[in-house]
């Protein structure tokens, strides 16, 4: 099948996104990441946004416009994923009865036909940024109850990937072309504290900065941070 995942809302969400793509090709389909000019498209999988207001509007929009594309006979399947699937499954099922999936994160493995979808756990991914750069997701969820923030309650609590994995995940970028990484988490400063009770992100930058063939990395989504400038650029 050609399978066209859309992609909305934050670079966390572009990585979710690229490691599913890798997952469905590996079963023998293609995979196009936010394809407006392919044709023949049989499922379309749209992984939403759910932050903000404005992010909720644009991810409904985005799910009229495809079930109208499936009325019309362009596409036979539309599926749902990500925070919008996390927080308003039943919602979006009675509102739009025409969706043939809404999958919250502990069921996206059922769109794989898997027992579970990890969102940490692959280094497998299928990028859908320019060769020369990639997102490298460091963590998932949040250990902090901002009034303003709904990221704990959709993502859950900090779980962060271990630094030999994310080494590891560097080298296959790495290998692939990619000269520029883009470090994202929820909380970038409070990585490593749930595997190694510490602050760990000035040893995963030193890791990943020996990586051959990575030239620069930049924080995205950090708090104030006091680490000599010096370590995200390496030459």
């Amino acid at each position: 099948m050609k399978i066209n995942i859309i992609t909305l809302g934050c670079s966390k969400n572009n990585v979710d996104s690229e490691v599913l793509a890798a997952q469905f090709q590996r079963k023998g389909h293609t995979v196009f990441h936010n394809s407006i000019k392919e044709n023949g498209i049989d499922i379309v999988v749209i992984n939403t946004c759910a932050f903000i207001q404005d992010a909720k509007s644009q991810a409904v929009d985005e799910i009229l416009l495809q079930v109208e594309r499936k009325k019309l006979g362009f596409i036979k399947k539309v599926y749902v994923i990500g925070c919008l699937a996390q927080r308003y499954k039943d919602d979006l099922l009675a509102s739009i009865p025409e969706l043939d999936g809404v999958y919250p994160f502990a069921q996206v493995g059922d769109l794989l036909g898997e027992p579970k979808f990890d969102l940490l756990g692959s280094s497998e991914r299928i990028l859908s940024t320019p060769p020369h750069y990639a997102y490298l997701k460091i963590s998932e969820g949040c250990d902090r109850q901002c009034s303003y923030c709904a990221i704990p309650l959709i993502r859950g609590k900090q779980v962060s990937k271990p630094v030999e994995a994310l080494v590891r995940e560097t080298e296959l970028l790495a290998e692939q072309g990619v000269k520029e990484l883009m470090l994202i988490a929820q909380d970038l400063t409070y990585y490593g504290m749930d595997l190694y009770q510490r602050r760990d992100l000035e040893r995963l930058l030193r890791k990943i900065a020996q990586v051959k063939g990575i030239e620069w990395i930049r924080l995205h989504y950090a708090y104030p941070i006091n680490f000599p400038y010096e370590y995200l650029q390496i030459y």
